[in-house]
């Protein structure tokens, strides 16, 4: 469960991060400035934990951050920036098509100009995908873990008549040039630790935790919006 642990995606990071910088001062990267090399390290880091996750959208478009960030030293400048996100975009379907039980997830409807998936529950675990669209889901019954894909949407899902099983909820996100809002009672004490890069998190409305009931939420927002609403 997630609460809030050291995080392995950021050691692997800094762990890049610091080779990077010992590279340009060995003359590796030579005329390549701090924070090409900063954003560069955390997407390179992104793609990796994207692998580990088997995350389709986290990688490629991870990939194509980095060929935008250092597209003048790949000679890349006529597919960037727009191209090369189309194609990351395109490619992502298409995988996600070609491969539907990579994640175990399956497509299940199309919803807003978007592609929306949708695995099928398995117990008290829920899953949910949206690709450029605009989705709304409602949890009932009892709920342990909930795991979000959202790329270039929004995707809002209501809590309300959830029940967290053994008492918490463990919430992952990976939105992507997207927004994802979490709409959660207002006695429930909610824990939001998500990793961001040029994005945002938080919460919003008026909070009466009563102790019973708990929702962690972590995991990466990526030019893109996590929130949590109480209502």
């Amino acid at each position: 469960m997630y609460r809030g642990k050291k995080s392995v995606f950021w050691a692997i990071m800094l762990i890049l991060l610091a080779a990077a910088l010992l590279a340009s001062r060995l003359g590796y990267l030579e005329g390549i400035g701090f924070w090409p090399i900063l954003f560069s390290a955390i997407f390179v880091a992104f793609v990796i934990n994207g692998i580990a996750k088997g995350k389709f959208g986290t990688i490629l478009f991870s990939i194509a951050f980095l060929i935008i960030l250092n597209d003048e030293a790949l000679h890349l400048e006529a597919i960037t920036p727009w191209p090369v996100l189309g194609a990351a975009l395109l490619c992502t379907i298409a995988l996600k098509m070609l491969f539907p039980g990579f994640s175990r997830w399956r497509y299940k409807a199309m919803n807003g100009g978007g592609m929306v998936m949708m695995d099928e529950q398995s117990g008290s675990q829920r899953r949910y995908e949206n690709i450029c669209g605009s989705s709304m889901k409602y949890i009932s019954g009892e709920v342990s873990e909930v795991n979000i894909e959202n790329v270039f949407g929004a995707l809002s899902i209501y809590f309300m008549d959830a029940v967290p099983a053994e008492g918490s909820i463990n919430v992952r996100v990976e939105s992507v040039f997207g927004s994802v809002t979490l709409y959660v009672p207002s006695s429930w004490n909610v824990r939001v630790n998500v990793q961001r890069v040029l994005g945002s998190s938080g919460a919003r409305g008026r909070w009466e935790p009563d102790g019973v009931y708990e929702m962690y939420v972590g995991g990466d927002a990526v030019f893109g919006e996590v929130k949590v609403i109480y209502v």
